[in-house]
């Protein structure tokens, strides 16, 4: 095969590792041996571009010359002998040098000047001749590679930044490098992890980075992948990982081999909805831990045992910074809804590795399998990441063994003095007596002098803390056992999983085969520690049975298709497995509690697949499940399916499960059913749920909390493709009873009503619409147990108009009903010059970084802000609307109309969006846009409504243009520290005009009022308005050359101060652009830009100034595009700035960018 393209790959690859790399790798060199004659020109080019200095001998005649016999340039690959040197011009020099084995040619080239002979004028005459093989992407990929991607190299310096290197790369590729070897990869250099957001189908995983090599028998992945082997009973395995994986795969043979980091561990969390709240539900580590980050695109989240699917327009949406998944309207979530999340996530406390192996073979004709796997995967002790471990903490862990909780420390110290030795710390200690018994809790209070305490506390479960969380560092101690937090920091265990298993598969006879699979794990805890390792390992067997359906005949009778299966587990209660090992539903099959600690467990299912004809099957299932000593589980299943696959369906679900813990004995009955016809393009249909709980202790009649019964009824009706029109309606009651004093009594009933219609029969409109409603009243007896009536609301309805092709629309609506936090404003520090605001002062001398020591910046800003969310989370109506109109008005009338004449001119836009986060409780008032209850600062978590009216004069005319503007902007928003309101409103008129033909100008008059309320404490409270006019001049004498002059003043005023601040500005400034026939630009400008304070004691927004300070400002710009090639940009950008009596500030930057 053809190895060239794939060698010059790697040769692209190893150009950017590090030259110790290149230089070590010595089977990347390759001995070259030139040999020439002696000539008078005294100057010999070798024939290898690549050679390594100094590894050169030249040999002339049979002598072996020195350094000192010649000059060598290796960048020219030539050389001189030297003068001195005696030597005949018949004598031959050979040339023994080592090269780099990376395909490089001496020169490239496209055209060369060739002398040839004409027979027209019996002449020579010299003509250009194309060449083949110029330096192209093709001549370093090889042609049949599919390529794209940039490399960057650049540096930036200036006065107040440090000289530093820029570089990237990023570049995808994917094709044949021969006739058997395919690649696809993903590289990149650069080292940012960026989290997609979870609320697309699918995701772009930005920061994937890897090389896949395909073989028909064998595929090795470097860098990024996931790894799936979901192949017996515990060999189940799911992980998104980072380093080296190879598969290969011969005859009868195949395995895999995995040598990676570890991204996350593994977690599943269950739990049932909220009656009327959609989310969001937040996810916890393995020890309930709240600061985690879900590693994108793990997840798997099922409602009531079904696979969901991700997207907005889908099931769910999540955030993974935050761990919190939301459902959609398309999904209603209720108090009996049951929801499961598995998912890995990233806690930052050690680095994780991962080894993984297997391999399977096949005998007999594929009658038998041997099937071998091994998984290792644990954190590596020695490398902490966001923790730092003491000796002390070292210790302790070594102490703690397995039990998490002797594995902590207590979350109080003492202050550390400042450079005038004052202690300065948030918390106090206060003493007190609680039920008689002395107890010490600590009360934040930065600033105070008796605060000398810092205290890191630790979530710890819903009221098994003391403390609750008010905002980041503040904890409010609630009382003993009332919270959610403690004064600890728990250290963490460094824990090993090692899984292994073995299975032997055997086919004795035709449609039957048996599966006998063994397997162990060995589990350490802690790392650190030796005690408590007695219990690592576990074990696990399995035994399954299967005989496919087949026909089953007697004499002449046929009894249909008879299938069988039969399964044996057996697991150890010290058995641990490196993913989900149950079905979904598995607990709730056999009544398991999800809060048992492992037991040795033993699991017996028998079942039997009857088809007596294609349209009827029925499965049979009996299962007894038993844990240690006290629990067993008997279970029965029946499943009934009819249908045709076409016109008529029925499904029957009979489940029976009887359970007995201890004293506690269970009955659960379970129906599950649905039917539907079809007829012409309607098909009614109908849902039924039912279910009858009774659990009670040995010898007692009276039922226990657990018990439950309901029956759901839910008839329904679709229309399919009615002209273009799909319609699906659904009511269904639901009846639920649960135990009062060992009694059961009916707890509510539940209307819900469900309507989707979809249109696009014509091409003017496409529409949809999801709408549910759901009202759950509980009868008197619960309502005196503080249950309260529940409404629902899920809409959803998204449609573009367009009746008219002068008229273009479009319309969204959203409402539902979930939970939402007060946001808290955080300030996250980053690299000078990449934020936007820039720290102050500690103003009140508290020792804490409050809001208003915070300073929006253009320039200089280390700081970024970002919003969280608190802990305390109200239900809450959401809102989400908004329209977009274009028209066109001469286009509404016959273009022969005297109307569509005089309306031709005129054209608008129209955009109105409105959104609010409410605790109404009185939904109508929302879902009904009564705006009179929108922004109350008592419902109200964050509100805004916008809009925003264009109406255009001449719209897109090059010679006059006017654009009549109006902007408005309302929002309350509810942060931790306060409520903010602001109004923002903007009236303005741009004016478009072309003086002469080669002079244009657009002018701007803009009036424009800022409000925004604050708490006192805020620095962004503000009460503006001002007037502006801007206008700008654009003069090109040339294609390729406009001169610019931009001409701005105006006056603002802040009227909250009780001295107004009035700001006077005027601006002047002045542009060059040259551009160079498609390969170049050159930009240069001038500003300059004056404030005009009426008073410098008030404080000034940083919206009166824009980054200026009070005074003259300078600028100067100067911005050099050039492409060099067609696959090569270079960017040279120097700009300076000289704010009031400041020091004058430069920049420079430059950049050469290649494209693939």
């Amino acid at each position: 095969m053809n190895l060239k393209p794939f060698i010059s790959l790697l040769v692209l690859i190893l150009f950017f590792l590090p030259k110790q790399v290149i230089a070590q790798s010595e089977y990347l060199t390759y001995i070259v041996k030139d040999t020439m004659p002696v000539n008078f020109d005294n100057i010999y080019s070798i024939s290898q571009a690549t050679i390594i200095p100094f590894t050169e001998t030249i040999v002339i005649g049979n002598s072996v010359l020195t350094k000192n016999d010649y000059r060598f340039s290796y960048n020219a690959g030539t050389f001189f002998l030297s003068d001195s040197l005696p030597y005949s011009i018949f004598d031959t020099l050979t040339v023994t040098y080592q090269a780099l084995n990376i395909g490089l040619l001496k020169e490239y080239k496209k055209r060369e000047l060739v002398v040839k002979y004409d027979v027209v004028t019996g002449d020579t005459i010299r003509v250009v001749s194309s060449e083949a093989g110029g330096f192209s992407p093709e001549s370093i990929f090889g042609p049949g590679i599919e390529k794209s991607g940039t490399i960057v190299r650049g540096f930036t310096v200036g006065s107040t930044k440090d000289f530093t290197l820029n570089s990237g790369l990023r570049l995808q590729l994917s094709g044949r490098l021969s006739e058997d070897i395919e690649i696809v990869a993903a590289l990149t250099d650069e080292n940012t992890p960026i989290q997609p957001e979870g609320n697309t189908e699918r995701l772009e995983e930005l920061d994937k980075v890897f090389i896949q090599i395909k073989h028909p028998n064998a595929v090795g992945t470097f860098g990024d992948y996931q790894i799936q082997r979901r192949e017996s009973e515990f060999g189940v395995l799911d992980r998104k990982l980072q380093g080296l994986m190879g598969e290969f795969s011969y005859e009868e043979n195949k395995g895999f081999i995995s040598v990676a980091g570890s991204r996350g561990k593994f977690n599943s969390n269950i739990f049932n909805g909220v009656e009327g709240v959609q989310g969001p539900y937040r996810l916890s580590g393995i020890n309930n831990e709240r600061e985690i980050i879900i590693i994108a695109g793990t997840e798997r989240v099922y409602l009531d045992g079904i696979l969901m699917k991700r997207g907005e327009a889908n099931d769910y949406v999540i955030d993974y910074s935050n761990s919190q998944i939301t459902f959609t309207p398309n999904k209603l979530i209720t108090s009996a809804g049951r929801i499961t999340v598995d998912f890995e996530y990233s806690d930052r406390r050690y680095n994780r590795n991962f080894f993984g192996t297997g391999g399977e073979t096949q005998f007999f004709n594929n009658n038998f399998s041997l099937k071998v796997q091994y998984m290792r995967e644990g954190d590596d002790q020695d490398a902490p990441i966001d923790i730092s471990l003491s000796d002390e903490d070292k210790d302790a862990l070594s102490q703690a063994g397995d039990d998490r909780s002797k594995a902590s420390k207590s979350g109080v110290s003492l202050a550390i003095p400042d450079s005038l030795g004052v202690i300065k710390g948030a918390y106090m200690k206060v003493d007190t007596l609680i039920n008689n018994r002395s107890y010490t809790y600590y009360f934040y209070a930065p600033g105070d002098s008796t605060s000398i305490y810092n205290v890191s506390f630790t979530f710890v479960g819903e009221g098994l803390g003391d403390y609750i969380k008010e905002s980041l560092g503040n904890y409010k101690f609630a009382g003993i056992g009332l919270g959610s937090y403690l004064p600890i920091t728990y250290l963490p265990l460094p824990e090993l999983k090692q899984i292994g298993n073995i299975v032997l598969s055997l086919t004795p006879f035709e449609d039957v085969s048996l599966s006998l699979e063994y397997a162990g794990s060995l589990w350490d805890k802690n790392r650190f520690s030796d005690l408590n390792d007695g219990d690592n390992y576990g074990y696990a067997r399995n035994i399954f049975l299967k005989v496919n359906p087949r026909k089953i005949e007697i004499g002449n009778l046929s009894l249909g298709k008879i299938g069988l299966s039969y399964k044996d587990r057996f697991i150890q209660d010290k058995f641990t497995s490196a993913d989900r090992l149950n079905e979904i539903e598995f607990n709730r099959n056999y009544n398991v509690s999800n809060s048992e600690q492992p037991q040795d467990e033993e699991l017996r299912e028998i079942s039997l697949n009857l088809i007596p004809v294609d349209e009827l099957s029925i499965s049979s299932t009996a299962g007894l499940l038993r844990r240690g000593d006290d629990f067993k589980s008997d279970r029965y299943n029946n499943i009934l399916k009819f249908s045709d696959l076409k016109n008529y369906n029925v499904d029957y679900n009979l489940d029976y499960v009887k359970s007995k813990n201890l004293s506690l004995s269970s009955n659960w009955f379970r129906q599950t059913g649905n039917a539907y016809y079809q007829l012409w393009k309607l098909t009614p249909g109908v849902d039924f749920l039912a279910e009858n709980r009774k659990d009670k202790t040995t010898g007692s009649d009276s039922l226990l909390s657990g018990s439950l019964k309901y029956s759901d009824v839910g008839p329904y009706l679709k229309l399919t493709d009615f002209y273009g029109l799909n319609v699906t309606l659904k009511y269904s009651i639901r009846d639920d009873y649960l135990p009062l004093d060992g009694i059961m009594f009916k707890q509510s009933k539940a209307q819900t009503q469900f309507y989707e219609v979809n249109y696009s029969g014509i091409k003017e409109i496409n529409s949809t619409l999801n709408f549910t409603y759901r009202n759950k009243k509980y009868t008197d007896l619960f309502k005196q147990q503080g249950f309260l009536n529940t409404e629902t609301i899920l809409i959803r309805s998204q449609n573009k108009i367009r009746p008219a092709e002068s008229v273009d629309g479009d319309f969204y609506y959203e409402v539902s009903t979930q939970k939402s936090a007060k946001l808290e404003k955080v300030f996250v520090r980053v690299e000078e010059g990449t934020g936007n605001y820039k720290y102050l002062v500690d103003l009140n001398n508290d020792g804490i970084a409050d809001e208003n020591e915070f300073e929006p910046t253009v320039y200089d800003g280390d700081y970024i802000q970002v919003t969280i969310p608190t802990d305390e989370l109200f239900p809450v109506i959401d809102l989400k609307t908004s329209t977009r109109w274009k028209i066109k008005y001469g286009e509404l009338f016959a273009s022969s109309s005297a109307l569509s004449k005089i309306l031709n001119p005129f054209s608008s836009e129209t955009f109105w969006r409105v959104e609010e986060n409410s605790r109404e409780e009185d939904y109508k008032k929302i879902y009904l846009l009564q705006f009179s209850s929108f922004q109350n600062e008592d419902k109200t978590i964050t509100g805004s409504n916008y809009v925003q009216q264009d109406l255009f004069l001449f719209e897109n005319d090059q010679e006059f243009s006017m654009r009549f503007r109006f902007t408005q902007r309302k929002s309350l928003n509810q942060f931790s520290g306060g409520v903010e309101r602001a109004y923002n409103r903007e009236r303005s008129v741009r004016i478009r005009f072309k003086m002469i033909k080669e002079m244009n100008n657009q002018t701007d008059i803009a009036n424009i009022s800022d409000n925004v309320a604050a708490p006192v404490s805020s620095n962004r409270r503000r009460t503006t308005s001002g007037n502006n006019i801007t206008t700008d001049f654009s003069y090109r004498p040339e294609r390729n050359i406009e001169v610019g002059l931009k001409l701005k003043a105006g006056s603002t005023e802040d009227v909250l101060p009780e001295k107004p601040t009035t700001i006077d500005l005027n601006s002047e400034a002045l542009r060059f652009n040259l551009s160079f026939a498609g390969t170049g630009r050159l930009r240069i400008e001038l500003e300059r830009t004056e404030l005009i304070a009426n008073t410098i004691e008030n404080y000034i927004p940083f919206e009166l100034t824009g980054g200026n300070l009070v005074g003259k400002n300078y600028y100067w710009r100067l911005n050099f595009d050039y492409r060099l090639s067609g696959n090569l940009q270079s960017t040279v950008s120097y700009d300076g700035r000289l704010q009031g009596s400041g020091k004058a500030v430069h920049t420079a930057r430059a950049e050469v960018r290649a494209y693939f």
